[in-house]
Parts: C-alpha cells; sequence; structure tokens
C-alpha cells in the first residue's frame, strides 16, 4: 500500500483535491486553497440553454483549466491521455499506477458502484492511487475521503456523456527539472489572472456581469423555472455544498489571499482576503435564500438574494481593481 493510499489528501474541491494529492507525490506541499488560487481558480458564470431545465451558477473557471494553469504556473509538465477505447484507457492507467504514479482521473461520479449522488455531472475529478486486482482506490473530496470503485464502474463513469464530458481523460503532473518557480510571484500571477477574468468577461454571463444578470433573473424564477421546487436547492447545493469549499469558492480565495500576504509580506493582500471572507459569507447567505425558496415558495426570499447578488458583484468588482492594482 502506498503512502498516499493510506493518508490521502481529502480536501473541499474535486479538482484541486486531485491536484495536491499529484503534487505531493513529487514532494510540493501546498495547500489547496493555494493550488486554487495559483491556477487562477476564481470566476463566476451563470449558463442556461433551452435543454438545461435547471440554471447553472457556478463559481471557478471551466474544467481542465484548472489543472493546465497550476502546471503552468510551477513549471512543470501535465501529461494528459485521452482515448475513446475502454480498454486502451484501462491499460494506460494500469501502466502508470505500475509505475508509481498517481493519476488524475476525469469522470462521473454517479456511475461509480459506490455513488450515493442523485444527478449527473460529467466533470468530477479524483486522484487513482492504487489498485487491487480489479478494484481502484479513488481520492475523493470531503466527506468521502479515500474509496474504492470496480473496474467495471470505473470504465462506465470515465466514459460519460454530456456537457463538460472527457473521453477517458487521465493525467499526470511530473517535474521539468528546473525546480519551482518563485511562489510570491506565481501567487500575484494567478491573482492577476482571477482579477481579469471577473473585470473584464467575454460576455455578460461571466464575471461580475453576470453576477448582475443572475440577479436581475433571480425574482423570476419562480415562475420561470419548470420545477422550482427542485431546480432551486440544485442551484443553491452547487453554490455552496458541491465541493465550492462555502461562498461560491471565494472562502477558499480569500485563504489563498491569506498565503500571499504571508508569503510576500504584502498586508493589503491580508485586507482583501478578509474583506473577501466577507463577500464569501454573503453568497452562503444567498444560497440559503435560494434553497429557501424552493422549499417555501418564497417570493421574498428570491428577492433578497437577488440584493445580496448585486451587492456582492459590485464588492467583488471593487476588490479585484485592488488586486490588479496590487499585482502590475
Amino acid at each position: 500500500m502506498s503512502l498516499l493510499e493510506e493518508h490521502p489528501f481529502v480536501g473541499n474541491h474535486c479538482e484541486s483535491t486531485t491536484l495536491v494529492n499529484l503534487l505531493r507525490q513529487r514532494d510540493i506541499d501546498l495547500s489547496e486553497s493555494f493550488v486554487f488560487g495559483l491556477a487562477g481558480g476564481l470566476s463566476f458564470i451563470y449558463w442556461r440553454t433551452k435543454q438545461m431545465p435547471t440554471p447553472f451558477v457556478g463559481g471557478r473557471i471551466k474544467p481542465d483549466t484548472l489543472s493546465e494553469n497550476l502546471a503552468d504556473a510551477l513549471g512543470l509538465r501535465l501529461s494528459v491521455h485521452e482515448t475513446s477505447s475502454a480498454r486502451r484507457a484501462k491499460e494506460h492507467l494500469l501502466a502508470e499506477l505500475g509505475s508509481g504514479n498517481v493519476v488524475g482521473l476525469k469522470l462521473d461520479r454517479y456511475l461509480l458502484d459506490y455513488s450515493t449522488d442523485d444527478f449527473r455531472f460529467a466533470a468530477h475529478y479524483v486522484a487513482c492511487v492504487g489498485h487491487e486486482d480489479d478494484r481502484f482506490a479513488l481520492v475523493e473530496t470531503k466527506p468521502l475521503g479515500l474509496k474504492w470503485a470496480s473496474g467495471e464502474s470505473l470504465a462506465a463513469a470515465r466514459d460519460p456523456r454530456g456537457p463538460m464530458s472527457s473521453r477517458n481523460r487521465a493525467f499526470t503532473l511530473e517535474p521539468r527539472g528546473d525546480g519551482l518557480p518563485d511562489l510570491g510571484e506565481a501567487a500575484r500571477k494567478g491573482i492577476r489572472a482571477s482579477a481579469q477574468n471577473i473585470l473584464n468577461p467575454p460576455i455578460s454571463n461571466f464575471g461580475f456581469k453576470g453576477m448582475h444578470k443572475v440577479a436581475d433573473l433571480m425574482p423570476q424564477w419562480l415562475d420561470d423555472l419548470e420545477s422550482p421546487e427542485t431546480s432551486l436547492p440544485e442551484i443553491s447545493t452547487i453554490m455552496e455544498d458541491a465541493g465550492t469549499g462555502g461562498g461560491l469558492f471565494r472562502m477558499m480565495w480569500a485563504e489563498f489571499l491569506a498565503e500571499t500576504a504571508e508569503l510576500t509580506g504584502v498586508g493589503e493582500f491580508q485586507e482583501i482576503s478578509d474583506a473577501y471572507r466577507g463577500v464569501s459569507k454573503k453568497w452562503t447567505d444567498v444560497a440559503g435564500l435560494v434553497r429557501e425558496a424552493g422549499a417555501t415558495s418564497s417570493r421574498e426570499c428570491l428577492h433578497s438574494a437577488s440584493a445580496m447578488v448585486h451587492e456582492a458583484a459590485e464588492e467583488e468588482r471593487h476588490l479585484m481593481q485592488r488586486l490588479l492594482q496590487l499585482t502590475r
């Protein structure tokens, strides 16, 4: 049994938890929040198509980019393997594990035999740290921790269909031999990337503009959604409980800024970290109001949530402007 099988890192968010475990195999010990921030992970998206009964409200950059950005930030080699063949996918995974590598996997947990999920999501990540016969050890987020999945269920989960899915995506992180860059400067680059995403969104569904857009739409959700009693709790869960670390990833961002302040000695990073803890609490309150609206059909809850999101949008716009100035 490997050290990571005995003592895996179990974090809040699936992709950053997976990355921490891949880094630890390379003797790089960084916190999950710092990994998230280095990769410029914070963002905002509101998305809904005619085929989506429930709008998506997200707080991070798109799937796979967290891994790509982190590798760039730390000067590591990200090796990605994708295939439409379940046989080749399994052979590749077994070869990597046989070489002693921890392997990141992208999959739909709904299809794993230990899952109790009641919804499909094709952009979930786990770290595969070992296998015994045809059972695979997978590192999940809290509260699951280390779980074992059958080879049959893992094969199905790794090749789902639908939004954000990939064909048997597996990845590893490897050193290039140059050592790590200056972490203070790397943190500044991650901050700049997130600030630019929030302040200069490509369309009105993203960034601070997306926050204002969703705030404008919230009061009509009881009328516009097909099944608000189902959709509103799902929106709330995605915002608060589905691996965001609380407050739509804003608490993880606040912790990253606090680490950056300690690392760089720049006190203003700590001031903005404290402010982001307040923003995080606001998003947590919004998620609670949305859930209550689903349970009680309360229009007042949605109006209150709308007002809070407008406030959060302006607070984040102001804080990101300060961060952009600090990191130029």
